[in-house]
């Protein structure tokens, strides 16, 4: 079941959760929302919440994602022989809030696009789920996601400690219409692509609709 591998690995795969039709469709709507290599803050837009309640209510991710869980962020990642990059293992740490709090649980603040981004503390990160939806094959030679599994469970890891870990990791193959679902605080990496292809993906997160101390997110949906 996904949802014991989740709270065991840190990750699982749902497949088919759209069709390629859909997958076809999704991509047009996204052409041209970046000149770069992606996109933040889609969340806000109509079509997007409307995606990411769809997930919500998909019943292979619902029991993962949570029924009353709200999705606080998207963002859009098209990688390409034009759009080519790699990212060393790391966690997924900072998110977007609404305003900043004086709270010493909240930290690592930063600015990105005019939006604050924050660390929530690790009782909240250990909320938030992932769900990376795939609209283009990836495989091998399209810079696919590497994982390191069950570090989910080890809160915030050190960057040599990341480093340490890496031998465990593996790779996440995906063909359009696949979701991974994944514990934003599971190490990963991404490599680069080394064909012609293209690897779109929407990367949702969902968490608790009021997160303590005051602080609230940046866009729900």
């Amino acid at each position: 079941m996904p949802t014991e591998d989740v709270e065991r690995a840190g990750f699982a795969w749902v497949k088919a959760v759209l069709s390629p039709d859909e997958c076809t469709a999704l991509g047009g709507r996204l052409h041209g929302a970046s000149s770069g290599p992606g996109a933040r803050e889609l969340i806000s837009q109509g079509w997007c919440a409307a995606l990411a309640d769809r997930l919500r209510r998909h019943p292979a991710l619902s029991p993962a994602i949570g029924s009353d869980a709200v999705a606080l962020q998207c963002l859009f990642f098209e990688k390409s022989a034009e759009h080519n990059w790699l990212v060393a293992v790391h966690q997924d740490l900072g998110f977007p809030v609404h305003e900043r709090v004086a709270h010493p649980d909240w930290r690592a603040w930063s600015v990105k696009g005019g939006t604050p981004y924050v660390q929530p503390p690790v009782a909240v990160l250990e909320q938030l789920m992932a769900v990376r939806l795939h609209l283009d094959p990836c495989g091998p030679e399209d810079g696919p996601l590497w994982v390191v599994p069950g570090t989910h469970r080890q809160g915030i890891v050190a960057p040599q400690a990341a480093v340490e870990l890496r031998p465990h990791e593996l790779p996440c193959p995906a063909q359009p219409g696949d979701a991974l679902l994944m514990r934003p605080l599971l190490l990963h990496r991404s490599s680069k692509a080394t064909g012609q292809s293209r690897r779109r993906v929407l990367q949702f997160v969902f968490g608790p609709r009021h997160p303590p101390h005051g602080v609230r997110w940046r866009h729900t949906a």
